[in-house]
């Protein structure tokens, strides 16, 4: 699936208020063309609902990079770090929900302040993902979180991992800014990454808190969806 026929399906998930997904809609490219789309589209033969009702997940596939220009790796972005500011943030991104994308609003926004700003967005391969949160996930494979991702206005590139973890990149790159959530800091694996950064002298922002009522993680969606499935059959 193509990154407005995903928005399609979420939409019809049922998990936002009208008001969340006019908010969610505005963080992305060409904005006018996917709201002329969603009001043509059809609701029937939701894929993403019918992958999480399998239980099986999206079928693992090897990242495009011929999908877009945004999707690059990091040996691409080495000749641009002393001419930007360079933030990176990361994650499965996984239903690219409206928490994901505040985020990346946020950090885009944070390194507007200095000279040369430049956002990088780095995501899991369906490999890892599965090998982290079972085989029910990823929902959607990664060339699909990729043209999510390159899709979303605020985000310059999108680099996908061939490692389990950030370290390798972050290591290569060396941004000025690495963006977390304040709870991720409870995995030991977020804390290398950051202790990395900050060995450097690169600095960790901390996403401040927003408020998050209604706003799903992908977990919660994808079980509000399989909840909702059982009250209906």
């Amino acid at each position: 699936m193509r990154a407005r026929e995903i928005i399609r399906d979420i939409k019809h998930l049922g998990v936002y208020s009208p008001e969340q997904f006019v908010e969610y809609l505005s963080y992305f490219r060409q904005k006018e063309g996917i709201s002329r789309y969603l009001q043509q589209a059809s609701a029937a033969d939701n894929e993403i609902e019918r992958r999480i009702q399998s239980r099986a997940g999206a079928t693992p596939v090897e990242s495009d990079y011929g999908l877009s220009e945004r999707i690059t790796r990091a040996s691409s972005l080495t000749d641009l770090r002393d001419s930007t500011t360079l933030g990176i943030v990361s994650g499965c991104f996984d239903l690219l929900h409206l928490g994901h994308i505040r985020g990346m609003a946020y950090a885009k926004q944070y390194l507007g302040q200095y000279p040369n700003p430049l956002l990088v967005a780095l995501t899991l391969s369906d490999t890892n993902i599965r090998a982290k949160k079972g085989e029910s996930r990823p929902v959607l494979n990664i060339n699909e979180r990729l043209d999510m991702i390159c899709n979303v206005e605020c985000a310059d590139y999108v680099i996908p991992l061939e490692e389990p973890n950030c370290l390798f990149v972050l290591e290569e790159l060396r941004p000025d800014y690495f963006f977390k959530a304040n709870a991720d800091r409870s995995q030991d694996i977020v804390r290398r990454e950051m202790e990395l950064v900050e060995s450097y002298g690169g600095k960790v922002e901390v996403f401040p808190p927003r408020p998050t009522a209604g706003v799903k993680s992908t977990t919660k969606m994808i079980e509000s969806v399989v909840e909702r499935m059982m009250r209906e059959w």
